[in-house]
């Protein structure tokens, strides 16, 4: 999570890595490895908030059933303060 609320732009990649965390394959660790990767290519960046950043926005998504394996629904819903998450929520 604190992953996500730092770098939004690994969201997708760590919600699906996310679906597999009680049965991994090495796929999966192999993917984690390129997402730490690219992690540590951004450790130096940063973001800078100013006054007219202050703005909240909210993003939800309800997908109906569309995971195949075992055809539950995921909503997903995140809030962003500026161009940075600051919560981030998904349930099946």
């Amino acid at each position: 999570m604190f992953l996500m609320n730092t770098c939004p732009n690994i969201c997708y990649e760590v919600k699906t890595l996310n679906q597999f965390t009680t049965e991994p394959l090495h796929a999966h660790g192999t993917a984690a490895k390129h997402i730490l990767r690219h992690l540590q290519g951004m450790i130096t960046l940063g973001q800078r908030y100013s006054a007219g950043d202050v703005r909240i926005h909210g993003y939800t998504d309800a997908d109906w059933a569309r995971n195949v394996i075992d055809r539950k629904s995921m909503p997903e819903c995140c809030l962003s303060l500026g161009y940075a998450m600051i919560s981030w929520m998904r349930r099946k």
